[in-house]
């Protein structure tokens, strides 16, 4: 096994993980994670059948303090942030004055503050873009990456696994985003209902001197509910097969929310954010000229992501990229995201993906996959 770079910033978790058997650890969007555990079948099948516990510390997390804290986000960002009281939260986008992507974040409201998890190493970005904005704002924002730790739970499972761990009843009730305070053996979280990779799923928030405590007291009690910890490789796969948009991959200044299907952290009604003249342009005009689409790939070799696609018999003209790529272990073949102009993005269009000299036929796929339209695509 490959001794891991120690000069990555590492999880709070990490000491732990080394002890608890043979992990391989990797570099991950900057950081050194945990790739895979013992078995990557089982982690993503506990993923999609019980429950899987993954540690994504990595994630940024910014607390944002101040009176005016909600008001100032929704005026930045793309999601209707008004009325939102403690314990509730939202999906919403931070673009560029043209309308281009800066992040996909999550707002979690608590009584004293908000928080806001962005992608893997953007948090710093992030922080700098708002307080360019924020006027005389009296908002603060800090970033406690460093100081937290972020412990996912993905599967039907989760839920119930939360609750014996924190002796906390009701919470597979919880709403999509909103948050709750929990205690894990005496170490105080939070925890946000997700939809982790396609279905329930929770973040805790927690101190990086308690997050032992909490990894243990998830895993010591997952027993019963088919917990296994995940790494990387499964949950890319899992990522993949429910067409979550990357960071650095799918969400780029490249791409807008709309190109990208985020449809859902967008508010109509609103009124001006930061890229609403561009954002509400394109889509009363129809300019939308690229979308995010699935696809599925012919067997052999795995393409690179940034690899060109194209229509049948139009080599060497490009209508698009792909962005990311993975085999699937429950569809029985590799999957890929990617951009492709709108009159090739109907699921069933044929496609080539042309990488590093070999072309490959492909079919767009609807997101997210699903097993049952799989046999048709062939």
């Amino acid at each position: 096994m490959t001794e891991p770079d120690l000069s990555l910033p590492r999880s709070p978790l990490f000491e732990i993980q080394k002890e608890g058997g043979r992990v391989a650890f990797g570099e991950v969007d900057g950081w050194l994670m945990p790739r895979v555990y013992e078995n990557i079948k089982m982690e993503y099948l506990a993923a999609k059948g019980t429950v899987a516990v993954m540690d994504r510390s990595h994630c940024g997390r910014l607390r944002v303090t101040g009176a005016k804290r909600l008001d100032l986000l929704h005026r930045l960002t793309t999601y209707d942030l008004r009325g939102i009281e403690p314990g509730q939260g939202a999906q919403t986008v931070l673009l560029t004055e043209k309308g281009r992507i800066l992040d996909d974040l999550r707002l979690y409201a608590r009584q004293e503050h908000a928080y806001l998890v962005t992608s893997p190493g953007n948090q710093r970005r992030i922080q700098e873009a708002i307080e360019r904005l924020r006027f005389r704002d009296d908002v603060t924002l800090e970033d406690l990456t460093a100081g937290t730790a972020m412990i996912s739970l993905f599967g039907p499972q989760s839920a119930h696994l939360l609750e014996a761990a924190s002796r906390t009843g009701h919470l597979e009730q919880t709403p999509l985003h909103h948050s709750v305070s929990l205690s894990i053996d005496g170490a105080r979280l939070t925890a946000a209902r997700t939809s982790g990779v396609g279905g329930l799923g929770f973040d805790l928030i927690v101190e990086a001197r308690a997050a032992p405590t909490v990894w243990k007291g998830l895993l010591g009690r997952g027993q019963p509910y088919g917990a296994s910890p995940c790494g990387e490789e499964a949950y890319e796969m899992l990522r993949i097969e429910a067409g979550l948009p990357r960071f650095g991959r799918e969400l780029t200044e490249e791409h807008n929310p709309l190109e990208a299907r985020l449809d859902a952290a967008i508010s109509w009604t609103k009124g001006c954010y930061v890229g609403q003249e561009v954002v509400a342009r394109l889509d009363s005009r129809q300019k939308v000229s690229k979308l995010l689409v699935g696809l599925y790939l012919e067997p052999g070799p795995v393409p690179d992501p940034g690899s060109s696609i194209e229509a049948p018999g139009k080599e060497g003209t490009p209508i698009g990229s792909l962005t990311s790529v993975a085999p699937s272990l429950d569809l029985r073949r590799v999957l890929g995201l990617g951009y492709v102009r709108n009159e090739h993005s109907a699921p069933g269009t044929s496609l080539v993906v042309a990488s590093s000299g070999d072309r490959m036929t492909a079919q767009v796929a609807e997101l997210p996959f699903h097993p049952a339209h799989s046999k048709t695509a062939s």
